[in-house]
């Protein structure tokens, strides 16, 4: 189970400092189904270590916006909890992961990520925090579109 916090609480630090630990998240389950997948299914594999990279730049890019904004402020938060916000759905890893569930997995995960995101807006009155957070949705989307694009051409 996530962490279940009150969004309301929030300021934009907070909002990338957040994300930047669900992003590093992330990363560590793609690296972990690339790891299951790769003696089944390498073509999966490298799929999940592919997004596993592209999660880690998301990252960089959340990080450095986060530098730009608040220099080297101190987190008000530790990365130390399972936040479980873009994680894909266990439950349906098998040992013999095709190419197709793993993209179904990764796409439910970035939907999960998106719709998080677009939910915290609800709650923050702050238009700076606002923004990051529809931004932070909107790279979550994009990541989607690339997914369903990947999708297609090995369909």
């Amino acid at each position: 189970m996530g962490v279940d916090f009150d969004f309301s609480m929030l300021d934009a630090m907070d909002v990338l400092d957040l994300a930047c630990f669900i992003e590093r998240e992330a990363v560590e389950n793609y690296e972990q189904l690339a790891s299951w997948a790769e003696k089944n299914n390498p073509r999966a594999a490298e799929f999940f270590q592919r997004m596993a990279r592209l999660e880690g730049q998301h990252d960089g890019r959340i990080e450095e916006r986060r530098r730009a904004l608040f220099g080297d402020q101190a987190s008000r938060y530790t990365d130390s909890v399972p936040w479980e916000v873009e994680v894909p759905d266990y439950e349906k890893v098998g040992p013999s992961l095709t190419l197709e569930q793993a993209y179904s997995l990764a796409l439910g995960a970035e939907k999960r990520a998106e719709a998080y995101f677009r939910q915290a807006m609800d709650f923050i009155s702050d238009p700076q925090t606002v923004g990051v957070l529809a931004s932070l949705a909107d790279e979550e989307l994009e990541h989607q579109r690339l997914l369903k694009a990947e999708m297609a051409e090995h369909a």
